[in-house]
């Protein structure tokens, strides 16, 4: 299973991610200028926190975009060590998460897939995180947790949760159950490629139960 063969559920998680805390990390930013003039050492603090998360994010971005995984996973430690409650550090968990997953560490990637869902500090990133995880999980054959993970409020991402929860039933060998996810996902009334070719694939539940008795 590719973990991450849908790279539109980062993006959209972004785009949320930013209209949710954009305006909060531009004004952090600009006390800079403010704290010059006589604002509290506290206020001081604060902004220059914001700018070493900022800096620190677009190093982490960097790397990740140029496919340096140790780098980005060096950049993703620092924000769990050092701006464990930064606005950023959710998304810098996700995309270190996905640099571990590149070099084939399931463990650290789960931990860090865990780490971005525990933040809290956006719905769209913790959507994406549990998503991931719970293909993770589904790879491991630990189908009630994969299972677990997708409960709840699934947002602009319940198609894709959809389609996780029929590839959980595919592995459990639950071809009806399968089946009748992947018609959901479809009947949701987005194109949707994959999941018509893993359909295709099931046939007929008698077809599936001939092969495998």
């Amino acid at each position: 299973m590719n973990t991450y063969d849908s790279e539109q559920e980062q993006l959209e998680a972004l785009q949320k991610w930013w209209k949710e805390n954009g305006r909060a990390v531009i004004s952090g930013v600009a006390l800079g200028a403010v704290a010059i003039i006589g604002w509290s050492s506290w206020q001081v603090y604060t902004t220059q926190q914001a700018e070493k998360a900022s800096l620190h994010y677009d190093r982490l971005l960097a790397s990740a975009k140029d496919s340096l995984y140790e780098q980005t996973i060096e950049q993703g430690n620092f924000f769990v060590e050092e701006l464990p409650t930064s606005g950023y550090a959710a998304l810098a968990a996700l995309i270190t998460a996905k640099a571990a997953f590149r070099q084939n560490d399931m463990e650290k990637a789960k931990k860090y897939l865990q780490l971005a869902i525990d933040q809290k500090k956006s719905e769209a990133v913790q959507r994406v995180a549990r998503l991931r995880l719970a293909r993770l999980l589904t790879d491991e054959k630990k189908w009630d947790d994969a299972m677990a993970l997708l409960d709840g409020d699934a947002g602009e991402f319940a198609n894709l949760y959809e389609e996780a929860r029929g590839d959980i039933f595919l592995a459990r060998g639950n071809w009806d159950e399968a089946r009748s996810a992947y018609e959901r996902v479809l009947a949701g009334g987005k194109s949707q490629v994959r999941v018509r070719m893993k359909l295709d694939d099931l046939g007929s539940g008698d077809t599936l139960r001939d092969v495998h008795d």
